[in-house]
C-alpha cells in the first residue's frame, strides 16, 4: 500500500494541504477558537489525523500570519454582513426568542415557499 506524505502546498488559495482542498486557514479558524481535534473532525469528517498534525505544526512555525490573515478574514465577513443588512438583505435576528422558536418560524416560511411553488 502506497502512503502519500502530507505537506502544505499553496495552489493559489493560500497554504493547503496537500492531500485535499482544505486550507491551513480553514482549519486555523476552529484552532484559533479553542476547538480541538474532535471537534473540528466532526465538522470536516475527510480530515485525517496526520493531516490534523500536519496543520499544527505549520500553525506554530506561521503563527503570526495566521493571526492576521483570520483577523482580515473576519474582518471581511463583517462588512459583507454589515453591507447586506444596510441594504435590508439580511433580517434582524431577535435574541428574546428562543432558538427552538425561530427554527420553527424558518420551517415555516419554508414550507410556505415550497407549497407556492407547487400550488
Amino acid at each position: 500500500m502506497k502512503t502519500e506524505t502530507i505537506q502544505i502546498i499553496d495552489c493559489g488559495r493560500g497554504p493547503q494541504l496537500s492531500t485535499t482542498r482544505i486550507t491551513v486557514l480553514d482549519i486555523f479558524y476552529y484552532l484559533h477558537r479553542g476547538y480541538d481535534f474532535a471537534a473540528i473532525q466532526r465538522i470536516m469528517p475527510t480530515l485525517s489525523r496526520a493531516e490534523f498534525d500536519v496543520v499544527e505544526e505549520y500553525v506554530k512555525a506561521h503563527l503570526d500570519e495566521l493571526v492576521e490573515a483570520d483577523r482580515r478574514a473576519e474582518e471581511f465577513i463583517q462588512q459583507g454582513i454589515a453591507s447586506q443588512k444596510a441594504k435590508g438583505l439580511l433580517p434582524a435576528i431577535d435574541p428574546t426568542l428562543p432558538q427552538e422558536q425561530r427554527i420553527a418560524r424558518l420551517k415555516a416560511k419554508l414550507h410556505q415557499r415550497h407549497a407556492g411553488n407547487n400550488g
